[in-house]
């Protein structure tokens, strides 16, 4: 009888970064970039901004809050950079994972290491093995029971997974870290993203904080629930499947399968919105032509119909609005999801989008998340289904494009040269100790 537990410990216990394949040590450095680039666009929002400024007066420390002048204590500074992160919706994510592992793993690696002036070795093979168990308990707990949101309740493990491997625990540490660290899952409501409650971008942040805990715990002699991953997190899911804790760990490297965004918005939106840039780039498209929009798609993506979001948050998880802005701003980008946007000619139009699951689309998930969209304009009707959104391993970006949404995300605050600087170091980050990359990120240099 095979201990998932003990394997999961035995493999943050022994991986190197620098034993990856080639391929997956390319993906990190394009992964690490992106969500650094993501962050230091949301930390620049003013809740998060003033959230950084009281994490710095009250638990001070010496790692850096991303694309600000304040420090903080490891786990609140990764509370910080954790919750900028996610704000924004433009975090790498995972659709097996249904989720958003490297949000949960990388700020508080990032972290740690630049205060333990870490090697780029070692902190590379911490955040590869946070990213890579958190997918896998995710997968073991899909789908989750609703109303749950996804943010939160994995993470923790996967976080705690990676400061495990950098703290360098023994495996019987790890495994009772790994068991601690699910005993912290957030009691977590998808209600906050569709009604704009902005706890929700706290999520994450909140289990990079919760596994520097973990881990002192961990090691100072703490024990957690024999079989712990499976009995505290089973709870969350319709049937907890155990076998996806280690099947394929180690051979298979998810942070293959992740995907990135440039739409600021939900994943759950983005075949739609990936279709309304294929009709445009087809047809010529007048706002004020249309009549009519439906939008079929998938179960979970069919709940995302509030017409009028009453702030950005809600508007993110808004197919009408995500429809409607696009259409009339000609983009998706982040000023396109901002208070500003809320324009009487986006609300008319998001007041005339219809949306309806679709039992072939859904038939399809996880493999495909897609969406049909359907525009009448006057007696002509223009359709257009899309299986796969961009981003991912199906339909990749190309990396000029990820590069232009980073410096898009980055220069405002650093400037071009430090942008440049940053995304090259952030890109190749077994070139640079954590401590340099951290550095970087500070305006103030």
């Amino acid at each position: 009888m095979t201990d998932p537990e003990h394997e999961i410990a035995e493999f943050v216990h022994e991986i190197q970064y620098s034993d990856l394949p080639k391929d997956v040590r390319d993906q990190v450095g394009l992964v690490i970039a992106d969500t650094i680039g993501a962050t230091i666009g949301g930390t620049g929002l003013p809740e998060v901004r003033q959230l950084a400024k009281k994490e710095a007066a009250s638990n001070p420390g010496e790692a850096t809050i991303l694309g600000t002048e304040y420090t903080a204590a490891p786990g609140h500074a990764a509370l910080v950079n954790g919750t900028g992160g996610t704000s924004l919706e433009l975090d790498e994510g995972h659709k097996y994972a249904a989720g958003h592992p490297a949000i949960h793993a990388l700020p508080v690696a990032l972290a740690k290491a630049e205060v333990h002036a870490a090697s780029a070795e070692s902190f590379l093979s911490a955040f590869v093995a946070g990213y890579e168990v958190g997918v896998r308990v995710s997968r073991a707990c899909s789908p989750l029971v609703s109303p749950y949101h996804m943010h939160g309740v994995w993470g923790t493990v996967g976080a705690t997974a990676g400061l495990a491997r950098l703290n360098d625990l023994s495996i019987d540490e790890t495994i009772e870290a790994l068991r601690i660290a699910a005993n912290h899952a957030l009691h977590t409501h998808f209600g906050t993203a569709l009604e704009g409650a902005t706890v929700r971008n706290t999520y994450a942040g909140s289990s990079n904080l919760s596994a520097t805990q973990v881990i002192n715990q961990a090691e100072s002699g703490f024990t957690g629930l024999q079989d712990g991953i499976q009995r505290h997190l089973a709870r969350t899911a319709d049937s907890f499947d155990q076998s996806a804790l280690t099947n394929e760990l180690g051979e298979l490297w998810e942070i293959n399968r992740g995907y990135f965004k440039l739409h600021a918005a939900c994943r759950y939106t983005h075949p739609t919105l990936d279709a309304i840039d294929e009709l445009e780039s087809e047809n010529e498209i007048s706002p004020d032509q249309i009549e009519s929009i439906t939008i079929e798609t998938y179960e979970t993506a069919a709940k995302l119909t509030p017409a009028r979001p009453s702030n950005p948050l809600q508007a993110k998880f808004s197919l009408p609005f995500a429809a409607a802005t696009r259409l009339v701003n000609g983009n998706s980008n982040k000023e396109s999801f901002t208070e500003q946007a809320f324009t009487e000619p986006v609300l008319k139009l998001a007041d005339r989008v219809t949306v309806v699951e679709s039992d072939d689309i859904s038939s399809r998930v996880p493999e495909e998340r897609g969406a049909r969209v359907s525009i009448t304009l006057g007696t002509e009707t223009i359709s257009k289904e899309i299986r796969q959104a961009r981003g991912g391993a199906q339909r990749p970006f190309n990396e000029d494009e990820l590069r232009e949404k980073f410096d898009t995300l980055v220069e405002p605050v650093l400037g071009s040269d430090r942008s440049n600087e940053l995304w090259n170091t952030a890109r190749t980050p077994a070139n640079a100790p954590p401590r340099t990359i951290s550095g970087l990120t500070r305006p103030d240099l």
